[in-house]
């Protein structure tokens, strides 16, 4: 009987490389998007304490400069801020897309497999068959040969 074969294993190769590579890159984006939130976390404290330290020295008596440097600061700040956000969203998306690339092609390689498994399960039962008949057919002829035996000695 011939070996099990299945007519798509490259397919399902190529297949589970594109997987592992959809989720090398989703595990890139998920970095991408952590590292982006890091920022915006770090960025949120050093604004939290900016205020703080604004709060602290209000009803003081600095002179006006100070107070327009401090604003100033806190409106750059406040930009970059809206520049992380918008960097942590766009690495949101990419994650979401990445995995969602990924669960296509997982969804992919799983038919394949299944197809591969049902085709294993169906080669077996041939190959079994096959084995019976062959059995079936060394019984016969012994059987035959029994009877040709005792017919010849009696």
């Amino acid at each position: 009987m011939q070996r099990f074969e299945f007519r798509l294993e490259r397919v399902l190769k190529v297949k589970k490389q594109r997987e592992w590579l959809a989720e090398l890159a989703q595990k890139q984006a998920r970095a991408a998007l952590d590292a982006a939130r890091a920022d915006v976390a770090a960025l949120n404290e050093r604004i939290a304490h900016n205020a703080a330290a604004f709060a602290s020295r209000l009803g003081s008596s600095e002179d006006a400069a100070a107070w327009l440097s401090r604003w100033q600061q806190s409106a750059r700040l406040a930009d970059l801020m809206d520049g992380l956000e918008a960097k942590a969203n766009g690495a949101a998306v990419q994650y979401e897309e990445a995995s969602a690339k990924r669960t296509a092609i997982a969804t992919e390689v799983e038919a394949l497999l299944f197809l591969r498994r049902q085709q294993w399960q169906e080669h077996r039962l041939l190959v079994q068959r096959a084995q019976q008949d062959q059995l079936d057919e060394v019984g016969m002829r012994r059987w035959r040969a029994g009877r040709q035996d005792s017919a010849q000695t009696t």
